[in-house]
């Protein structure tokens, strides 16, 4: 009897050990998996460049699968609640400000600071050396790097250059030539801006903005995350709501911007019935079939303020890229990452979703010329929205977002709108 249960404990053993094996990133074949997540839906153009890198990954590398699930833009939730019962994938990929905010604050996501060293195939180029300058390190923590984009954007104000030459005007540097050009086009009677009043985070540009020119980046994520609500009655974030309510008192916005539905406003804008949209760097890709053959997709950057802290110089930069979830096939992921890089595939970015790339030899598409140097010459960088709709993802969209319309819509004086915030941040607090 006891060599039997020797023997059965030694089998059970080995079926232990061989489980063990049997990973994420392995399977009983051998062959190594990556579990990739991605935040792409099937048919979108960046699924479609991401499924061919896939492919010929594949080809290149028979001993490899890339499991990939096209999981759409709420990935990121599902990969937090994954990693926090140790079933994450290998592979995912968001905005940078998600993935700091749900992964790597958390100590759930992997450093793969041996990619940085890396050679990318086919080319000898050295990984970090392929990118843009400082675009890589945006996300870094410590020593660690976390976060590999391959997809910029950015926000501005959009404008036909054709139309600008044919009214004689030229893009303004400062807020002061912002409004004088407003009511240059008003007076001959042209809508000066395009609003699709029905998406708030499109509506919450202008605020952020100002902000981010008056008072320098932090200073929204700051107030946000002040359990008092006291650090809104800084002035800056009167002057800016008082900016705001500048453009609707005097009725720059297009007629009927507040019941706009997207994407009415930025089609006729396109259609030359507006001069210009404050949106993101993906607007010359949704219009360009609705623009004339002479149009000619230029940007300026906001507009500095006066006696502001930050200026034209700063920049947005909202990364899309790649991330390994804590438990994550390190060796896998960044052998996989550096196939990806190539510029052959990176081209697709440009070709394909008409987004700008991170690669440094890599020129913007048509229409994003303007930005991709906004970004290239920019003395500083901040996250999008300020990191607010990453950050406090509650808060944004109960407590700001909110607010933000009624004073876009003029339906609150910059002084409520100031109040409202300071005592709805410092309610929002007290039930947390």
């Amino acid at each position: 009897m006891g060599k039997k249960l020797i023997s059965v404990i030694s089998f059970l053993l080995v079926a232990v050990l061989l489980l063990a094996a049997c990973s994420n990133s392995s399977s009983s074949s051998g062959k190594t998996t990556i579990k990739y997540w991605s935040m792409w839906n099937k048919g979108e153009p960046q699924q479609v460049v991401i499924q061919k890198i896939i492919d010929e990954y594949q080809d290149a590398n028979p001993n490899v699968k890339v499991d990939v699930q096209w999981m759409g833009r709420e990935v990121m939730s599902k990969v937090r609640n994954a990693a926090l019962s140790g079933d994450a994938p290998d592979l995912t990929e968001q905005s940078g400000a998600e993935v700091e905010g749900a992964l790597i604050k958390n100590k759930l996501a992997e450093p793969l600071n041996e990619l940085l060293s890396m050679k990318i195939p086919n080319e000898g180029t050295v990984f970090q050396d392929a990118f843009l300058d400082k675009v890589l390190p945006f996300y870094q923590q410590g020593e660690n790097t976390y976060f590999i984009p391959y997809e910029i954007i950015s926000s501005g104000f959009h404008y036909n250059e054709s139309l600008f030459e044919e009214y004689g005007v030229k893009p303004p540097s400062t807020w002061d030539e912002f409004v004088e050009l407003n009511k240059k086009f008003q007076s001959k009677g042209l809508a000066p801006l395009a609003q699709d009043g029905n998406i708030d985070f499109y509506n919450a540009y202008y605020y952020y903005w100002l902000v981010e020119r008056l008072m320098g980046p932090g200073a929204l994520i700051e107030a946000a995350g002040d359990k008092t609500g006291q650090a809104w009655s800084k002035p800056g974030f009167l002057e800016a709501a008082k900016k705001v309510q500048e453009l609707v008192d005097n009725n720059f916005f297009a007629d009927g911007y507040k019941g706009s539905q997207y994407p009415a406003a930025q089609t006729a804008w396109a259609s030359g019935k507006s001069a210009m949209i404050l949106v993101g760097s993906w607007l010359s890709s949704e219009t360009a079939q609705y623009s004339s053959k002479d149009f000619v997709y230029k940007a300026f950057p906001f507009p500095e303020v006066a006696g502001g802290n930050g200026g034209a110089d700063q920049a947005e930069l909202y990364l899309i890229g790649w991330v390994a979830p804590k438990g994550a096939n390190k060796k896998a992921v960044q052998d996989f990452l550096a196939f990806a890089m190539q510029k052959k595939y990176q081209e697709g970015i440009v070709k394909d979703t008409k987004n700008i790339s991170t690669r440094t030899d890599l020129d913007a598409p048509d229409g994003l010329a303007d930005f991709r140097d906004i970004i290239v010459n920019a003395s500083s960088y901040h996250k999008e929205y300020d990191g607010l709709q990453a950050e406090y993802p509650d808060w944004w969209k109960t407590v700001f977002l909110p607010l933000d319309d009624k004073l876009i819509f003029g339906e609150m004086k910059a002084e409520e709108f100031v109040q409202e915030l300071q005592k709805q941040t410092k309610d929002y607090w007290s039930k947390k």
